[in-house]
């Protein structure tokens, strides 16, 4: 049984969550323009592995309030602890899609009380330079803005999203639509941030899911974060696009079940 809640943040923005099941505590936090409609195939699949399993909306996405205050990755970040101290959840395992990703490596440098985290397709530097290759498309420090306020025609997905998961999702965005111009604020804020560091120097556990055919991200980056720290693993996804879980739920919940077995035995 899911109960609908909703949780005041420290700087007064109402946000919806969701709880299911009961048993070791998940939090999904998804990406930019997101919605926990995305997480439709994994939430059964954890509550039977015995997993507390808690989904939000952001702040200016889906249920939770609307405003133009705070739109950061470091509030959002605030946000995500802030829900996780009122649930009173003990030694979380995170899993963050895309900006949720990022929002994981954020919490990452600033708390230490997760069990574990999962990054799905989310490179952990946005903007390319010189030293760095596997940012977001081809935006650059100069550049960033312009393209990303432009209409992008590149296909998120790879064959689209599994029905389970669109309809449920295509019925929130109905109901909740997102405005994209007005988290301008959000998305440059969220591009300039650089967890390089962040994930290199971890001492909690983190598997990077990257997807081979990801529109947005250069796989590559996976291994080489694995490279610089024995407690990141990369796992490569085929077959999909950006939405790794809503793309091919079945295959993805097979790495999250490894994924959730080993992070029980830490």
């Amino acid at each position: 049984m899911n109960k609908k809640m909703e949780f005041i943040t420290n700087d007064g923005i109402k946000l919806n969550f969701q709880s299911f099941g009961v048993g070791q505590p998940v939090v999904l936090v998804a990406g930019f323009g997101g919605y926990q409609e995305i997480w439709h195939a994994q939430v059964d699949y954890l509550v039977k592995m015995h997993c507390r399993v808690i989904t939000y909306d952001h702040r200016n996405h889906g249920r939770s309030q609307r405003t133009n205050n705070n739109l950061t990755i470091e509030q959002l970040t605030k946000d995500l602890a802030g829900l996780i101290d009122y649930l009173n959840l003990q030694k979380p395992i995170l899993i963050g899609h895309s900006m949720g990703a990022s929002i994981c490596y954020a919490y990452l440098s600033n708390y230490s009380n997760a069990l574990s985290v999962m990054a799905i397709d989310q490179s952990p530097k946005m903007l390319n330079d010189i030293n760095w290759k596997f940012g977001f498309e081809d935006i650059n420090s100069k550049n960033f803005q312009q393209k990303l306020t432009q209409p992008n025609n590149i296909h998120e997905t790879l064959h689209g999203l599994d029905n389970r998961v669109f309809q449920v999702l295509s019925q929130a965005k109905t109901e909740f639509p997102f405005d994209r111009k007005s988290n301008h604020t959000l998305l440059f804020d969220h591009v300039q941030k650089d967890w390089r560091n962040s994930l290199f120097e971890t001492t909690i556990p983190v598997t990077l899911v990257v997807a081979r055919q990801s529109p947005y991200f250069d796989f590559h980056f996976g291994s080489l974060c694995q490279q610089r720290n024995p407690l990141i693993t990369s796992v490569i996804m085929n077959n999909c696009g950006h939405d790794v879980m809503a793309e091919i739920p079945d295959e993805f919940n097979q790495t999250l079940r490894h994924f959730i077995f080993n992070s029980r035995k830490k």
